[in-house]
């Protein structure tokens, strides 16, 4: 007979408008150094918190892993997976694509972590990696139905995931809710003047 393995943990977290912060020193330890989850930082006091995106956070819930009430009062309402969606959706609409894209790497066995902004949303790591120490393989630019890509944009990301010796990977979401990658390699617009000299040279 196989002794039952035990319960995985458990932790409340604080909600704070678009992130949430967990206190609990064996949350820190088992969701930021095993799970590659949250950014340590400190509060007013000094002490060591863990401030959670709202990404990370629906992962938690996904895993039943994490509580949180309205308001952050235990007479209100338990917060289950739509309910943290919903809320967390004031901030950013395109959260729900953005996690499935984040979900997908996870469950891939890839260490993700935010990215730069401006359009940059998530480094990812190889497989085994450690994040505190080794460079981010990949930039993922997510682009979404409804909201075309600009030909600028992709030419910045490209320029910036160059300069940084990182792969671009383009991330979308298709009507089936399956995540699809496109890789670029490189990509550059030209200006009017190298198109001028394109044309001289005909």
């Amino acid at each position: 007979m196989t002794e039952d393995l035990p319960e995985k943990i458990q932790l409340e977290g604080i909600i704070e408008e678009d992130k949430v912060i967990i206190t609990d020193k064996k949350g820190i330890e088992e969701f930021h150094n095993i799970s590659y989850i949250g950014t340590i930082e400190k509060d007013n006091n000094g002490q060591e918190i863990l401030t959670l995106s709202p990404i990370e956070v629906l992962l938690l819930s996904e895993r039943n892993r994490i509580l949180l009430w309205e308001s952050n009062d235990k007479n209100k309402l338990l917060y289950d997976f739509e309910n943290i969606i919903t809320y967390f959706t004031q901030f950013d609409d395109r959260l729900w694509h953005k996690y499935i894209i984040y979900s997908d790497l996870r469950k891939r066995g890839y260490i993700v972590r935010t990215g730069y902004g401006d359009g940059i949303d998530f480094r990812v790591y190889k497989r085994g990696a450690d994040f505190e120490k080794d460079s981010a393989k990949f930039l993922i630019f997510p682009v979404f139905e409804g909201n075309p890509i600009e030909l600028r944009d992709l030419d910045k990301m490209s320029r910036v995931a160059m300069s940084s010796r990182k792969d671009l990977i383009v991330a979308t979401v298709d009507r089936l809710s399956k995540p699809i990658y496109y890789s670029v390699k490189k990509f550059q617009i030209l200006n009017k003047e190298d198109n001028n000299n394109i044309n001289n040279a005909r």
